[in-house]
């Protein structure tokens, strides 16, 4: 654990006392010097640690921090969980954690490169979201692995309303909105074993907007927070929710079990979308008619070469019109 995991543990575990620089390097074996950085590095990223002279740090107790401590109290299904203060991304902390019978769950803070689909960059600032994947070795094939992100978004939505009493609702296949404002993304990412021609682990990646943030311009039309208020919820109860919800889920994804649950919050069901099969073209008009028992997206197109045409897509991206 870095000297700044170690710092915001210990003023977490200490929250709305002081605690001074001297006992804080003794206890974590580290200089005053370094007490004093770290503390810095942290209030810049938005962690409320106040410092008084003769008094030391305070971390405020409002200030909604994850531990593992905090995290695993509320978890009640076998799982390895580990909590970092910054990575890069979760997806990529994870591609080089091991992982045994166990599924592995990496939440973090703050991400400085998280992943969305396509390469895109999931903003990640700290305190305010919720960015945690999942590692484990599935006991079934790629073709199943569809339904791992919608066992995802099922459990995710499950897992909210259990912690916030909040309703999201799904946009097919791996967005969670909320208030008509995108509030959390999902991407899946297998390991191949060559040998055997099977999935030797799957990552599966949930970033949830919990509080307002700072977005950039190119997103900040859609994206949304579950809560207009900081800390009006629990981080560390959602993660654990999250959690509970999900790895049963996922670890065993049987499309019938929560099939009609995603159909009931696929909110794009009987609106008209636009098809975008090179992810970057203009979009082709079409309406989204239910979800395929392969977990397929049904569509019937409105215009162009296939109007008035029934299809069922499983890759492809879609946008609507809010």
């Amino acid at each position: 654990m870095s000297t700044r995991s170690s710092i915001l543990k210990l003023l977490s575990d200490n929250a709305g006392e002081f605690v001074s620089g001297e006992k804080i390097a003794e206890i974590l074996g580290v200089s005053r010097t370094a007490v004093s950085k770290a503390c810095a590095s942290l209030r810049d990223d938005g962690y409320a640690i106040v410092s008084r002279t003769n008094k030391g740090y305070m971390l405020n107790e409002q200030a909604n921090v994850l531990t593992e401590d905090g995290i695993t109290a509320f978890v009640k299904v076998p799982c390895t969980i580990k909590v970092y203060d910054v990575v890069d991304s979760t997806n990529e902390v994870a591609k080089k954690t091991e992982c045994g019978d166990l599924p592995v769950v990496i939440l973090a803070d703050r991400q400085t490169a998280g992943k969305g689909r396509l390469g895109r960059r999931f903003e990640s600032p700290a305190g305010s979201g919720l960015y945690m994947t999942f590692v484990f070795r599935p006991g079934f094939d790629l073709s199943r692995s569809l339904f791992v992100t919608m066992a995802t978004a099922v459990g995710t939505c499950r897992a909210i309303e259990k912690a916030t009493e909040k309703k999201a609702e799904i946009k097919w296949v791996n967005d969670l909105f909320y208030n008509e404002k995108k509030i959390c993304g999902i991407l899946t990412e297998a390991e191949s074993d060559f040998e055997t021609g099977t999935i030797a682990r799957l990552i599966t990646g949930v970033g949830v907007n919990c509080f307002p943030g700072s977005f950039p311009p190119e997103v900040a039309h859609i994206a949304g927070s579950l809560s207009g208020k900081e800390g009006s919820f629990s981080r560390e109860k959602l993660a654990a929710e999250m959690i509970n919800e999900i790895l049963p889920l996922i670890t065993k994804p049987d499309l019938s079990s929560f099939i009609d649950e995603y159909k009931e919050r696929c909110f794009i069901l009987g609106r008209e979308i636009k098809i975008h099969p090179t992810y970057n073209d203009s979009g082709i008009r079409a309406e989204a008619e239910d979800i395929s028992e392969d977990g397929g997206l049904v569509v019937r197109y409105l215009e162009g070469e296939k109007a008035g045409m029934e299809d069922v897509l499983h890759t492809g991206e879609i946008s609507i019109s809010l």
